[in-house]
């Protein structure tokens, strides 16, 4: 392909395009017409020799050649996006830029709401895409595949960072448990059939991880790799499990259960922002790490 006859703008389009995986929403961000954004991925197609999105029952996905495609076209647009502003001033009101952010369901439930609304207000033209934080979400910021991640103390593997905010841990049981009531001992938390997290492969929570240092192993039954969905899994049963403080109060209603202290003290979960140190001087990443904590600081 000859640079000379490849519209650049194509890779915004392309990129776009990726990330929302649907030719109409894409237009959306990118303020065209859908008939507009089907001749774009057309011209896409053509320049690339590949049909890049593809029917998958409803859905469109990704061929084995765009994924490969996503990071380094997503790196690119933002690169040149840099290259840009660096002779300007960042102006949020008028931006049209998406970031993509790593983070467990539970950091997720948290913040997107008050992240979203709050660029609504100060920027409608930036958005927020939110993927599974992953064991390789450090190595994929650093590599330029995603912007941010919100990681756990203790995993940010010397990037750039901030602390957003802390939690504590706190022991989730079924409204209508059978033998716990408001309080329960170390004893009998040991003897309850758990429901942990799988997180980076590992079964445990960071609670629970320091329980095993205490040289206590609780009983597990099943684990679950979502935070958010945990509490729901309890009805009815005698299983007991771990969560951060605020995801149980979010959702001690809606779940049905009811929170209980743990019957040893935990260090409290810690999460951090980090990023790539490439950015440390963009005035967009700036802003965004600014508004990120400005949420974190309401939680």
């Amino acid at each position: 392909m000859n640079l000379r006859q490849f519209d650049l703008n194509l890779l915004v389009a392309l990129d776009v395009l990726l990330a929302e995986r649907n030719v109409t929403k894409a237009g959306e961000r990118l303020h065209l017409s859908q008939p507009a954004m089907s001749g774009i991925l057309s011209r896409l197609r053509h320049s690339f020799g590949d049909e890049l999105l593809v029917r998958v029952g409803r859905n469109l996905e990704p061929t084995a050649f765009a994924a490969d495609l996503s990071a380094p076209v997503h790196e690119c647009v933002q690169q040149i996006q840099v290259l840009l502003n660096t002779r300007r001033p960042f102006v949020p009101e008028t931006e049209s830029l998406s970031f993509r952010i790593a983070a467990t369901d539970y950091v997720v439930l948290l913040i997107l709401g008050p992240l979203v609304q709050r660029l609504l207000k100060l920027a409608p033209g930036i958005s927020v895409r939110f993927v599974a934080l992953r064991p390789t979400s450090a190595n994929e910021v650093l590599a330029g595949e995603l912007d941010f991640a919100i990681i756990p103390f203790g995993l940010e593997q010397d990037l750039p960072s901030i602390s957003l905010f802390e939690d504590a841990w706190t022991c989730v049981v079924c409204s209508s448990h059978p033998t716990i009531d408001h309080s329960l001992s170390l004893d009998e938390f040991l003897s309850l059939p758990h429901l942990t997290f799988s997180f980076y492969g590992e079964l445990f929570t960071l609670a629970d991880d320091y329980l095993a240092h205490l040289g206590y192993h609780s009983k597990i039954a099943a684990s679950t790799e979502s935070f958010a969905t945990a509490p729901f899994l309890l009805r009815g049963t005698s299983l007991l499990t771990i969560v951060p403080k605020r995801l149980g109060e979010r959702l001690q209603s809606a779940a049905d259960i009811k929170l209980i202290e743990l019957p040893f003290d935990a260090p409290p979960l810690l999460e951090r922002l980090v990023w790539n140190p490439r950015f440390n001087a963009s005035p967009a990443h700036a802003w965004m790490r600014e508004q990120i904590a400005e949420v974190a600081k309401t939680l």
